[in-house]
């Protein structure tokens, strides 16, 4: 049985992906941990970033998805109406 999990990718727009990253990375990381994430890794593809964090729980997971600093991160990605997809599973 695995984990839900909910993977972030965020593409390249007006400004790099990994700037997004370099930015947003912490604040990410400390919500996840506070949100008793029980993986989570970041990759990066010629496009773009991806964050992948696993949860216990699949409310624990959405309420990861509801944190101010999470709202925050998402908010500000470069390429607003193009370049964030969400993809909850588990």
């Amino acid at each position: 049985m695995s984990d839900p999990w909910l993977l972030i990718e965020v593409l390249d727009g007006e400004s790099p992906a990994s700037d997004w990253r370099r930015t947003y990375s912490d604040a990410l990381l400390k919500s996840a941990i506070t949100d008793r994430a029980v993986r989570w890794s970041w990759r990066t593809h010629e496009r773009g970033a991806v964050f992948e964090i696993a949860f216990k729980t699949e409310a624990i997971r959405d309420e990861f998805c509801d944190q101010p600093p999470v709202r925050t991160a998402l908010d500000a990605v470069p390429d607003p109406p193009h370049g964030l997809t969400i993809t909850r599973g588990g």
